[in-house]
């Protein structure tokens, strides 16, 4: 072969180590891993890895570098970290504050405090200007005010900015503007919303222009400093869209995640080169797990969350999960626990010398999975030692000695450790399941790709348990992030707002003015366009290449798309473009590595002897190295293999060997697998406690994923206002992933209640629907729907999910009346209606229920796409709680339903015997009393809640259903335990609740009901911690606005301020307990609604006094474009959010009507005629201080 004059260099640097594959002028690869980061400030990883393979590369060491290719992961550190520059943040006015508030949703479901991230900007100007949604210019910017804004900020010493104007995205004449006068200043950075994600909605295109303003002059100076210290012809750098850009393309939003999406260019080209289709590749490290798919096509996606950041930009789709060699495991409430907490770099595991905690690391080193000979020796205080074995052991006894105190069967804490590592590879069976799901394809037919430091340790296990036979795994492997980097285009990706009919002639017209926009050389640039396609109203993205497709091809490749994904298809639903991505890369010959994987590094051994606990048992096997492969042909499990600066652990039904590629795979022996049978004992393990409970709440997740993938309503959709579980068959709940509160306990009701009236259906089979608040439901939009899974004719388990439809008929639009005198005002109530007959929807049926009313559904149809929306979600949970019982038997699934219900009940009965008798009461604003006495009875070994004294049955709507009151009781309970536990019908096996009969809290047929779910639960959470003293009251009110006319309902709640506790002030701005809602975006409000967003921000000095303050409300004011109907339902606008002391109390909320410029107050509940121009005005209460 020809030397070439120079030498070319791949990078990956991460956060632990650099990876560098060095490319020789004689063509062959060098690989030098060097750490990231030494207490020598002036210490470069990049100099010194590329100096380290020069200097041990004599022939070559006086050649140059033509090339240097780099990922980093140098922007995600500084955005995790809030590292970046200053940023002047200039925003239309009245929204300074909406990227603090965000969707208004805590991070957390039952923790009492939501913990926001620093800000990444430093100072707001808000500037009076304004486009519409048709991109005509309302009110015209003021040049002169705004120059001398940006000039005293400019004197501040502020230099970087980000622009970002509500409709910037359709007519970006005002940020041109402050683009232009920022640059007469001599502002140096400037990121400009049109420029940085020309698409619509507004909250995640404004952060993302913050990251790019954010992280531009940490990454220019990079690059400076790099260049400055490289002698080198090119610096091509990685971005996270699987692209190389030059230095002048290189930005914040890009450089996300830059070093994961060369991992996934690395491992589409290994699996192209052994001809192998579908892959799910499965990058492990210290920390988290990469998880990604390719089926012929490498996936991306339009938007990404990372740190609460929205980074709305295209990004190769790569989801991570919390779980790495480095993963704390724990023994707690009598569960092996794993995650999602990360020792990290330090301390470490155990092993690494610094009293860190015991980790997967230490269990695989415990069971000699792993050995200390493979890794380097800088641990410990000077860096220079290896792993320690015997601190793991005398860790690893100490617990031993405190689980044997409960579970006596464990021998020795080599089982400990063996069960941990179960417990791990099925969390991480679970992930790969949700993510998969997602796409909906079939991954048992794909290969699992391993790369990462942890990976190999895990993978068999994990490919039996997701049904995946081949396991794919590269010499390159430990370095497949800079080798894919060394494979990637030069190129980028954009993407464009379209929202509007599936039509050629607007295809056209968007990609004229695309072209336009790029203006790239045809003879040097390829263009790939992209339409992303859904159906009109409906938020989930279809992508289909354009190519030189007519529309009928194109929407005839939708719907096969669209049922692949979800199994049916909308009729009559017109089809939409959502927006138009475009790839372009240079037209220039692929880089290929030249086939001498076999010699990266020489090693002599082929094979050695090791001792390793498998099964209960210390067994002797063999340790491989790749030099058995020379005169052999295959690696009979249980084995390991241990090269290419990874360790592979080769289970006993498995194989391995090398292709002609010179990469290996590994095979399954025997596909039966063989089933875990735990009948014999009379109690369960906490290795599968954990396991059964981690497996049971799994399939509620993806039976929540199903729902919000194919319903169509923004409710469920985009404010995901739903919530999915399963149940026994007593209905008694088994799991319930954290959607929504409020529908916590209710749904256990509304089976228990549908099990003892409609046995006889589900014995049949059929799914019932339902939603009546008399017999187990919440208020009439929240429909239910349930379905049975049967073994031999009889019911074994109920599936079901609840969800808050957009108008379900009633007096009002939205379904969300001020005033209903009786049930059926506020809409069409059904208790078991049969919607899924042997396998069939009753459609007609349905529609004639939702048509026969007085007040019928004003959007029937849209009904309808969303109970066949939630069948599909039920569907799913059943072939996913029928895959659980296949493989564990139906006895073992029945009894852990049973021991985790018993260990919840166990950790609750622990907290509530210390509580002592406390009572509270406190009006609303209606005038009615909740009162409420609790206290542990030592006698009995209960907690008696005894709502006594509490208003009787009223004649307005805040009546709360009894299954509301319930609900609100489990999440009181559930919030007392700051541990992650399973939420079951436990909980309350121990609490005895006392709630008069024909009261506010348990009303009879036919009382109104729905402002009692939104409302009075809120105000019930606050009487229930006051009592207690545990936190003071939150905003206490959902703040309900709901408008509409005939053809449709719009509806929202707002969030307010959190309420302090001792040692915790209050948060802004935030969705406190019995909700947790998104709030709609401003553009997309104003773009499917008659209604304009005028403000939305933080209500100042609303919050309450004390020593630890509360939090404050917000204001939100909406224009209104049409005459409508307007309700709202509110409460805390007479009643201050109170407190342990009266100091304490926070402002009370606000609702105004401005009409014809004359601002009128409005009641707590209304219901109003509005007219074109008239304008809303909700101030939402603050939270009360504590102390």
């Amino acid at each position: 072969m020809a030397i070439k004059t120079s030498w070319n260099f791949n990078i990956d640097q991460g956060g632990t180590f650099t990876d560098i594959i060095g490319v020789t002028p004689d063509q062959k690869l060098i690989i030098k891993k060097v750490l990231s980061t030494k207490s020598d400030t002036s210490y470069n990883p990049i100099i010194y890895g590329i100096s380290e393979i020069k200097k041990n590369y004599k022939e070559f060491s006086s050649f140059p570098i033509n090339q240097i290719k780099v990922g980093t992961t140098m922007a995600t550190n500084a955005l995790l970290e809030r590292k970046g520059y200053k940023v002047l943040l200039i925003v239309t006015k009245g929204f300074k504050d909406n990227f603090l508030i965000g969707t208004q949703q805590r991070n957390k479901i039952f923790g009492r405090h939501h913990i926001r991230k620093k800000n990444i900007y430093s100072h707001i100007l808000e500037i009076e200007e304004r486009t519409t949604s048709k991109g005509q210019i309302k009110n015209v910017l003021n040049e002169k005010v705004l120059f001398n804004s940006l000039k005293n900020y400019f004197a501040k010493g502020i230099k970087s900015i980000a622009i970002i104007l509500i409709n910037g995205f359709l007519n970006p004449k005002h940020e041109k503007i402050v683009k232009k006068i920022a640059l007469q200043i001599g502002y140096e950075n400037i990121s400009c919303s049109h420029e940085v994600s020309p698409t619509i909605n507004f909250t995640s295109r404004g952060f993302t222009t913050l990251v790019d303003a954010y992280l531009n002059p940490i990454i220019q100076k990079y690059i400076k400093d790099l260049e400055k210290k490289l002698s080198v012809k090119e610096i091509y750098y990685m971005q996270s869209n699987g692209l190389l850009a030059k230095k002048k393309s290189f930005n914040g939003r890009n450089a996300i995640l830059s070093g994961p999406a060369g991992g996934v260019i690395g491992g589409v080209d290994i699996a192209k080169k052994n001809n192998i289709k579908s892959i799910v590749g499965f990058d492990m490290g210290g920390t988290s797990a990469d998880i990604w798919h390719y089926n012929g096509e490498i996936e991306k996606k339009a938007e990404t969350k990372i740190s609460d950041i929205f980074i709305k930009t295209p990004i190769l789709k790569i989801d991570t999960i919390a779980a790495g060699g480095g993963s704390i495991t724990k023994y707690e409430n009598k569960r092996f626990v794993v995650g999602p907490e990360s020792a990290g770099s330090y301390p470490g595991p155990v092993c690494y010398r610094n009293n860190g905690p015991i980790t997967l690391t230490d269990c695989n080193l415990i069971l000699g999975r792993i050995a200390k000979e493979d890794f380097p020796k800088f641990f410990g205080k000077n860096k220079n030692l290896s792993i320690s074995l015997p601190e793991t052991i005398k860790k690893f006894r100490k617990l031993f000695l405190q689980v044997i105190k409960d579970f006596t069967n464990y021998k020795d804490f080599y089982q400990l450790a063996n069960s941990f590592l179960n417990v791990a590879i099925e969390n991480m069976s679970n992930a790969i399941k949700k993510i998969t799901i997602q796409k909906g394809f079939n991954i048992s037919n794909h290969a699992l790709l391993i790369f990462g430091s942890a990976s190999g340790q895990y993978c068999c296990k994990i490919a039996e348990n997701i049904g995946v036979k081949k396991i794919i795994f590269s010499p390159y492997s430990s370095v497949l992030s800079a080798y894919g980097i060394g494979l990637s285009k030069f190129g980028s990706i954009h993407q464009y707002s379209v929202e509007a009919a599936l039509q050629k002639n607007i295809i056209n017209k968007h990609i004229k003015k695309i072209k336009k926009v790029l203006n790239l050389n045809k003879g040097i640039y390829k263009e790939i366009y992209t339409l992303r396609v859904k159906y009109y109203g409906c938020n989930t993205i279809i992508p289909i290449k354009l190519g030189n497709k007519k529309i009928i091809k194109i929407k005839k490749e939708f719907l096969k798309k669209h049922k692949k994904l979800f199994g049916f298809n909308y009729e009559n639903r017109k089809m939409h473009i959502d927006s138009i991505e475009v790839e372009y890369f240079l037209k220039i010959k692929k880089t290929v590595y030249f086939k001498n994987s076999r010699n990266i590094i020489k090693k002599e051994i082929i094979y050695a002897k090791s001792e390793v606990y498998s099964d209960g048992k210390w067994i002797k096997i063999k340790k491989f190295s790749r030099n058995y492969f020379i005169k052999n042909k295959i690696i009979v499990g249980p084995a390991v293999f241990c090269d290419f600066n990874t360790s592979i652990f080769i289970e006993k039904n498995w194989n391995m060997l090398q292709m002609p590629s010179g990469d290996y795979i590994l095979k399954e022996k025997n596909a039966k697998y063989k089933k875990k049978l735990y009948l014999s004992q009379k109690k369960p393990t906490p290795e599968m406690l954990e396991i059964f409970n981690n497996l049971f709440f799994s399939v509620a997740e993806q039976m929540g994923i199903v729902l919000k993938n194919t319903s169509q309503s923004i409710n469920i959709k985009e404010r995901m206002d739903f919530s999915c579980a399963l149940f026994n068959n007593k209905g008694e709940l088994i799991a319930n992933a954290p959607h929504i509160p409020i529908h916590l306990g209710a749904m256990s009701d509304t089976v228990k209640f549908s099990i003892k009236k409609h046995s006889n259906l589900f014995n049949k089979g059929i799914s019932i629907l339902h939603n009546n608040p008399f017999s187990g439901g919440t208020h009439l939009p929240d429909l239910t729907i349930i379905s049975p899974l049967l073994f031999k004719n009889k019911v074994e388990y109920y599936l079901a999910n609840r969800a808050h439809h957009s108008d379900i008929g009633g007096i009002t639009p939205g379904s969300m009346p001020a005033f209903s005198k009786n049930i059926n005002e506020e809409g069409i109530v059904f208790d078991g209606f049969p919607i899924l007959v042997n396998g069939k929807v009753k459609e007609k049926q349905l529609l004639k229920e939702l048509n026969k009313s007085k007040n019928p559904s004003r959007d029937p149809e849209q009904n309808l796409y969303d109970i066949k929306a939630q069948l599909a979600s039920n569907h799913r949970g059943i072939i996913e709680l029928k895959k659980i019982i296949t493989f564990y038997g139906k006895l073992t699934v029945k009894k852990y339903v049973d021991f985790i219900k018993k260990n919840c009940s166990e950790i609750i009965s622990k907290k509530i015997e210390k509580i002592s008798f406390s009572e509270f009461k406190s009006k609303m604003d209606n005038g009615a009393t909740i009162k409420v006495k609790i206290n542990y009875d030592k006698k009995i070994k209960k907690l008696i809640i005894d709502f006594d004294g509490t208003s009787k049955q009223l004649r307005n709507n805040f009546n709360a259903p009894l299954a509301v009151t319930k609900s609100v009781i489990i999440y009181f309970l559930r919030t007392l335990i700051t541990n992650d536990i399973p939420l079951n019908e436990g909980f309350l096996d121990d609490i005895k609740i006392l709630i008069p009969e024909k009261s506010m809290l348990n009303p009879n047929y036919p009382s109104p009901v729905v402002a009692g779910n939104v409302e009075t639960s809120q105000s019930l959470i606050d009487i229930l911690n006051v009592a207690l003293n545990l936190q003071s009251a939150c905003y206490g009110t959902m703040n309900n606005i709901t408008f509409g006319d005939k053809s449709f309902g719009y509806y929202e709640t707002i969030c307010g301020g959190e309420g302090a506790s001792l040692g915790n002030n209050g948060t802004d701005a935030v969705h406190c307990h019995m909700t947790n809602t998104s709030i709609t975006d401003p553009e997309i409000l104003e773009w499917y609604y008659p209604a304009r967003l005028l403000e939305f921000s933080i209500r100042k000095n609303s919050g309450g006094k004390g020593k630890w303050i509360g939090g404050n409300g917000v204001i939100r004011k909406i224009e209104f474009l049409k005459n409508l109907d307007l309700t709202i339902l509110s409460n805390r606008r007479n009643i201050k959010p109170f407190g342990i002391n009266k100091t304490n109390e926070a402002k009370t909320g606000e609702n105004l009507i401005i009409k014809k410029n004359k601002t009128t107050k409005l009641n707590y509940v209304c219901q109003i005629k509005v007219k074109k121009g008239d304008s809303l005005i909700i101030k939402t209460p603050g939270g009360a201080g504590y102390g």
